[in-house]
């Protein structure tokens, strides 16, 4: 038996080594120059054995067939990214069938074992609970976050933040393509700034300082509730170590921003919904809670109403089962929807018409038909008519050029919003009848645009992704009207980012695809164990993962936040569901 094990053992990890070898894009070992090319392998031959030993080490380790299908979605993406990553298409996977097979089986392979070991460490039996000796984990984490601060100080203002600048002081007019609400947030702390004497710099700075605060306050609550419900040691000190170490909170708690206070706010509303869910009777301050969680996804980004309106649906419809409707904990959903519709009315029929303020365009909601159409356009000839059809509501000269398959902007650009409801009409019916006809292409757009989301490690590189340093050409647009500071120091910030970022590993650490593997991953095993009360409270970070799905960028940073807010959250729900069905 010990026989058969080793060689199964060697096997896999030897299709794991050559799954890691293959491909267009050859496993990445920059990071790891230090050692000779041999010495990375024999290294990582070691490493993937003792992986596959512990696994085999389990109970029924392989029974596990969600595991396994997961793990070779995780692996298909990877495998067809490689090739879209190095041409766009996917063209190599096709011409190196047995190659991009064997690159599919062994990082499944991979995949799984990983995978299994986490869901085995996630049943650990409770540690006694620590009820003192937390106060100081929120405070502990804005400590860890000050010495970036004191290189990006007064702050970093995202590249959203000044086009909302411009619209503050009258160089555009205001639209609501950028969430008014952050539009008037921003001028708020810009008033504030100038009662006080302290112009830009002051601005910024009081904005950061007072959002790393509230950062700090929503992540030191949910260790401190981990460590309450005595989570696992590994668990609750790498969630801290997280929280503390990792650049992205640091770099984006002192950014101006709406991605930050968006994230806060979606892991406030997860938060919310599982602290609603422990109570046995309904009340009032829980129902605010709920209601201001929602409110604030509502203000803080156009979609995050659907976000919120789903996730109170989501428990509305578990706390009407029988077992919980006597206790009519249902009134809290039902509180918390009744704010968020009043609050939605209000801004789209009474306060964005008063102050002629123009809602969102459209078109920011179209990026993946868009995109679609505009890859058909590129790799197809057209009839007449499905180029009348088309050119009536997006411009269809320049835009096999403008179509780029990581970022949907120059292709929206393109659309025309004077179009007749006619000329829109036909232009959607038209992308149907071409989405039959060329039902690869559009799958080729679709994925192409979005999958960086679940391939760790993938960096794209259209767009900045730690808006850290100079940003000349952004300062440029509200020059003389709020001249901030641009810290010197945050060069060195931004070095030390981009030498993590051209680590193998630390691409894997700060791009977003891992988190978005860990929100499927624990979505999926909280349903597998019926626990659909956890199963709600993850709902934010799957709905956000889809959302990033119909996004505008593949693989954005800023998009992404609220995965990785939540990732220490979803690990801790697997966790609390591996008894109880809640």
């Amino acid at each position: 038996m010990a026989g058969r094990n080793a060689g199964a053992r060697l096997a896999m990890s030897v299709l794991t080594l050559a799954s890691l070898a293959l491909g267009p894009l050859a496993a990445d070992t920059s990071g790891l120059s230090v050692l000779p090319g041999a010495a990375v392998w024999v290294l990582a031959l070691g490493m993937v054995w003792t992986l596959y030993g512990r696994l085999m080490r389990l109970k029924r380790w392989q029974a596990q067939p969600g595991l396994w299908a997961l793990a070779g979605l995780f692996a298909a993406v990877v495998t067809l990214g490689q090739s879209f990553q190095a041409d766009g298409t996917a063209q190599w996977a096709t011409d190196h069938a047995a190659q991009a097979l064997v690159m599919l089986l062994g990082r499944a392979l991979l995949f799984y074992a990983g995978m299994r070991l986490a869901l085995e460490a996630l049943t650990a039996a409770p540690r006694a609970p620590r009820r003192r000796g937390t106060a100081w984990m929120g405070p502990g984490l804005f400590m860890c976050w000050l010495p970036w601060y004191a290189c990006l100080f007064p702050g970093t203002v995202s590249n959203d933040s000044h086009t909302q600048l411009r619209q503050i002081f009258g160089l555009d007019p205001v639209n609501n393509a950028h969430p008014v609400f952050q539009t008037w947030l921003i001028d708020l702390f810009r008033r504030l700034s100038d009662a006080l004497g302290l112009g830009a710099d002051g601005a910024v700075a009081l904005y950061c300082v007072v959002q790393a605060a509230l950062m700090a306050w929503l992540l030191g609550a949910l260790l401190r509730r981990m460590w309450l419900e005595g989570a696992p040691a590994w668990l609750r000190w790498g969630s801290l170590a997280f929280f503390a170490l990792c650049p992205i909170f640091p770099v984006f708690a002192f950014c101006m921003g709406k991605d930050t206070n968006f994230a806060m706010a979606t892991l406030f509303l997860a938060y919310a919904v599982q602290r609603a869910q422990t109570l046995g009777k309904p009340g009032l301050g829980m129902t605010l809670r709920l209601a201001l969680a929602a409110v604030l996804c509502l203000l803080l980004r156009n979609a995050g109403v659907y976000l919120a309106a789903v996730t109170l649906g989501l428990l509305l419809a578990w706390t009407l089962r029988r077992a919980r409707r006597k206790a009519k904990l249902w009134a809290m959903p039902l509180g918390a929807l009744g704010a968020l519709g009043c609050a939605y009315l209000t801004l789209h029929l009474a306060v964005l018409p008063s102050l002629s303020i123009a809602p969102m365009p459209h078109s920011e909601e179209y990026s993946l038909p868009l995109q679609q159409v505009a890859r058909t356009v590129a790799s197809h000839d057209l009839t007449p008519e499905e180029a009348r059809a088309i050119d009536g509501a997006l411009a269809l000269d320049g835009l096999k050029e403008a179509y780029n398959g990581e970022l949907s902007d120059p292709v929206k650009a393109l659309w025309r919003e004077d179009a007749t409801p006619q000329q829109k009409s036909a232009f959607w019916r038209m992308w149907v009848r071409l989405g039959l006809k060329h039902p690869l292409t559009y799958l080729s757009a679709t994925f192409h645009n979005t999958y960086g989301y679940l391939y760790p490690g993938y960096l794209i590189l259209i767009k900045p992704n730690l808006i850290v340093g100079d940003q000349s050409s952004r300062t440029a647009q509200v020059e003389g009207l709020f001249a901030y500071t641009v810290n010197p120091a945050s060069a060195g910030v931004k070095a030390l980012d981009d030498a993590l970022l051209a680590h193998p590993l630390g691409r894997v650490l700060l791009c977003p695809g891992l988190y978005g593997w860990v929100t499927l991953f624990a979505f999926a095993c909280l349903l597998k164990r019926g626990a659909r009360g956890l199963a709600v409270c993850a709902s934010p970070a799957l709905l956000t993962l889809a959302g990033l799905l119909l996004s505008a960028v593949n693989g954005y940073f800023r998009y992404a936040m609220p995965l990785y807010f939540s990732a220490p959250l979803l690990m801790w729900l697997v966790w609390r569901s591996r008894k109880a069905k809640v």
